[in-house]
């Protein structure tokens, strides 16, 4: 079938080389406190854009954009695989019975983020590797790296908290906090349905130069040299998956083939022995099955979430109109209340003033004129 964007994704590595696509998103798994601390840390060395340039790129969308397309064409790819009984590996069966999920959120992501929007909220300034995103999106995937892609309530508040012990964010970028999550997590099953689709070709790249080296072999010894030669001459990328399916292959004829234990010597000098080729592939299956079933579940977990209640535990203005000193506030419906902050929003867009400042001047006025 026609591949166009997976095979510019796919270009032949050179040989040796193991990674051929990006790994997860994914960081040392923290607890609680030191997640919390590494929340403040982020925030306080966290440089913005100036404010106001015309030139503003929504990269994360323009990017999702692409991963729709990608996840389209996987999707496609696997159900064939799937279809003629071919193995997709546990990650494909994950992403393939819950491809409705993944597109449900990359929907909710276009619907809630609109282009305008998403230029009002604050970027990190130039110089690092997120350079142009928005600094919530930072904040979003620095969790998703810290809990092995499982996000929930605890870790979210507990997070968000923390980091605005050293930066307040704004409601919208609060409000974005979902999007965020989704991007980041849609972002880690697009490189693990990538890997998984690499790793199809492995298997069929392993089993192609198998079945020609055997039957060479069949042939006779010098049709066997000359494949063994070519082979040499022009490796494939040896890469663990590929090893190791390609030696499994060879070794059901070690005594049929002699000069096969030769060239599983030379593989093994070259890039590595059956024996760790086995042991990483098996490794790097468990941690894309791992990734994808985290990042699909965290997807729902999302959905769920009460994100009014949320953005209202977290809203540093929301803290501040509740110290109304007649008490009305606190006994507003949350649509009157917000419609106070998004007046509280306006008026430090117009005024330039922080949203807590115009906030903590509501409340004192209110105060002074009791």
């Amino acid at each position: 079938m026609s591949q166009p964007v997976l095979s510019r994704l796919f270009g032949r590595p050179a040989a040796g080389r193991e990674d051929l696509l990006a790994g997860p998103i994914r960081g040392e798994l923290l607890g609680a406190e030191h997640l919390a601390e590494r929340a403040r840390v982020l925030a306080a060395g966290q440089r913005l854009a100036r404010r106001g340039r015309a030139d503003r790129r929504t990269l994360l969308l323009n990017r999702l954009d692409a991963t729709r397309r990608i996840l389209d064409e996987v999707h496609a790819r696997l159900e064939a695989v799937a279809a003629g009984d071919g193995d997709v590996t546990p990650a494909g069966e994950w992403f393939l019975d819950n491809y409705h999920v993944i597109q449900e959120h990359i929907r909710e992501v276009r619907e809630s983020l609109p282009r305008g929007y998403y230029r009002e909220l604050p970027e990190l300034a130039p110089g690092g590797s997120l350079a142009g995103y928005p600094r919530v999106y930072e904040l979003a995937i620095t969790l998703i790296s810290h809990s092995e892609g499982r996000v929930a309530s605890d870790n979210l508040n507990l997070f968000t908290s923390a980091f605005q012990d050293a930066a307040p964010l704004s409601i919208g970028e609060l409000w974005s906090i979902p999007a965020m999550l989704r991007l980041g997590l849609i972002e880690n099953v697009r490189r693990m349905a990538l890997r998984t689709v690499q790793r199809l070709d492995e298997v069929d790249a392993a089993d192609s130069a198998a079945a020609h080296i055997l039957a060479a072999g069949e042939q006779g010894a010098g049709a066997l040299r000359t494949a063994l030669d070519d082979f040499v001459a022009h490796p494939p990328a040896f890469t663990p998956g590929f090893v190791s399916r390609f030696l499994s292959q060879l070794r059901l004829t070690h005594g049929a083939f002699p000069p096969l234990v030769t060239l599983e010597q030379w593989i093994a000098d070259e890039a590595l022995p059956a024996e760790e080729a086995g042991a990483r592939s098996a490794r790097r299956l468990a941690l894309t099955q791992l990734t994808m079933a985290n990042s699909i579940t965290s997807l729902r977990t999302i959905g769920r979430l009460d994100w009014k209640g949320f953005v209202e535990r977290q809203s540093i203005v929301e803290a501040t109109l509740r110290r109304d000193p007649a008490g009305y506030y606190d006994q507003m419906t949350f649509a009157t209340r917000d419609r106070y902050r998004h007046v509280v929003e306006r008026i430090a867009k117009h005024t330039g003033l922080s949203e807590r400042a115009v906030a903590e001047r509501a409340v004192d006025l209110a105060r002074s004129s009791r």
